[in-house]
């Protein structure tokens, strides 16, 4: 067993879409964090840790407004052979955004 904490998310340029964004973020398909408002050069922690086998699939969305679908950003998969290597980052780009995450796997 493996524990993945998600520590930080850094937003350097919003989605394509009109002001803020709504960022929320799933892991294995179920919301753990946000919806938190971020604009340009916004930072927010997290600080979430799940429990996981093998891997597990992190996912970043942007809430919109029905009836429009949310806006992908982004996803990556962290896996197990990652333990105790110190803190990773993945760059996230989905919808014009451009998006930092920390996330440590123990």
């Amino acid at each position: 067993m493996a524990t993945l904490t998600l520590n930080r998310i850094y937003c350097h340029h919003t989605t394509s879409g009109p002001g803020d964004d709504d960022v929320y973020i799933k892991v294995d398909g179920l919301r753990v964090w946000g919806e938190a408002e971020m604009g340009d050069e916004d930072g927010e922690d997290i600080d979430v840790s799940k429990n996981f086998g093998t891997k597990v699939k992190v996912s970043v969305w942007d809430a919109d407004d029905a009836p429009s679908p949310d806006d992908f950003l982004g996803a990556f998969w962290a896996h197990k052979s990652q333990a105790n290597t110190g803190e990773q980052a993945e760059v996230l780009t989905g919808d014009g955004s451009y998006y930092d995450i920390y996330y440590e796997v123990s």
